[in-house]
């Protein structure tokens, strides 16, 4: 009997993906090799970008950048963080009034290339009417992938802090007046539209700073009123392996597909709810791992915002980026 062929993947310690990973879902004809050393979502991203795995978790800003720069890369219909990115944006309370006092005004982030960025600056311009070039821009952290040159000057620490520890930087200079606004990395999903997480606490570490924008009841109505869901992270394939295996890739949708369906268990009482009410409240689930209308609307204006912000030159078919639809 023939060897199975081997896949090597870059996956996230997500509930959604652990029924694989702990191998209770595999893919038939083949044999998964799972890198089972769990580092921030910036670093596993950038591994890949470097020809890490065969398949892996991918920042969907940087995952367009790079197919448009040539790499043999394709996306499978795979979302494991989606979320309204308003929360992400910071500033100092009582130093910043309305969002329009960002224009000309000094403005920070962890990666200026960053998804979460990307979407942030969307939101600020399509909400807004506040352009990237309206901005100074300051980064803390490490770029994963940038291909063209930018059309602001960015001011960068060098050399800049390791991958996760980019935040408490952006957190000082907020208190201290040396930036008026920061976009960090924060919490997806149903944290996204309705509060709560990790990320609020860790960036009150300096006093005043807390997020721009969370009024929950408006950020649910742009999200609905848009039809755009920023995805965060997409699952992609190298090229050559689709090639060399044709019914990888909607096999690879499906089993992703039955490890979602298996997530509970490794989920808490409140996750549970949480996906359940971010659900029902979007009328959809975004994390159905399908290419519908809301998906490609979203992912065509990420690809709108990133030629805006300098990232991109061109307008990618999304249909043709994606294989693995089940």
């Amino acid at each position: 009997m023939a060897n199975k062929p081997r896949i090597t993947l870059g996956l996230p310690d997500h509930p959604r993906c652990r029924a694989m990973i702990d191998g209770k879902v595999g893919v038939e004809g083949y044999e998964l090799d799972i890198d089972p050393n769990f580092v921030s979502s910036g670093e596993r991203h950038y591994k890949f970008l470097h020809g890490q795995w065969d398949v892996g978790e991918c920042s969907a800003a940087s995952l367009l950048r790079a197919i448009e720069k040539g790499q043999e890369l394709l996306a499978i219909p795979v979302f494991f963080e989606r979320g309204p990115r308003q929360r992400n944006i910071y500033h100092c309370e009582g130093k910043l009034k309305h969002p329009s006092e960002l224009k000309g005004k000094k403005f920070g982030c962890f990666r200026y290339g960053a998804t979460a960025v990307v979407w942030a600056r969307g939101y600020l311009l399509d909400a807004h009417d506040i352009k990237t070039t309206d901005m100074q821009w300051f980064v803390s952290g490490r770029e994963v992938f940038i291909g063209h040159e930018l059309p602001v000057k960015v001011e960068r620490i060098d050399p800049p802090p390791p991958f996760g520890q980019e935040k408490l930087q952006l957190s000082k200079m907020l208190s201290e007046g040396e930036l008026h606004g920061a976009v960090v990395p924060g919490d997806s999903g149903y944290l996204g539209l309705f509060g709560g997480g990790e990320t609020p606490p860790m960036m009150a570490a300096y006093p005043g700073v807390k997020p721009l924008f969370e009024d929950n009841e408006e950020i649910v109505r742009y999200t609905k009123q848009t039809g755009i869901n920023p995805i965060m992270h997409v699952l992609s394939i190298r090229r050559e392996i689709v090639d060399r295996y044709p019914d990888f890739p909607g096999k690879l949708t499906r089993a992703f597909m039955e490890s979602r369906d298996a997530a509970a268990p490794y989920m808490d009482g409140e996750e549970i709810a949480g996906y359940a009410k971010e659900r029902d409240v979007l009328g959809e689930d975004p994390y159905a791992y399908i290419m519908g209308k809301n998906e490609k609307r979203s992912l065509a204006a990420l690809n709108r915002y990133q030629i805006e912000q300098g990232l991109m030159r061109t307008t990618l078919p999304m249909d043709d980026l994606f294989v693995g639809h089940a």
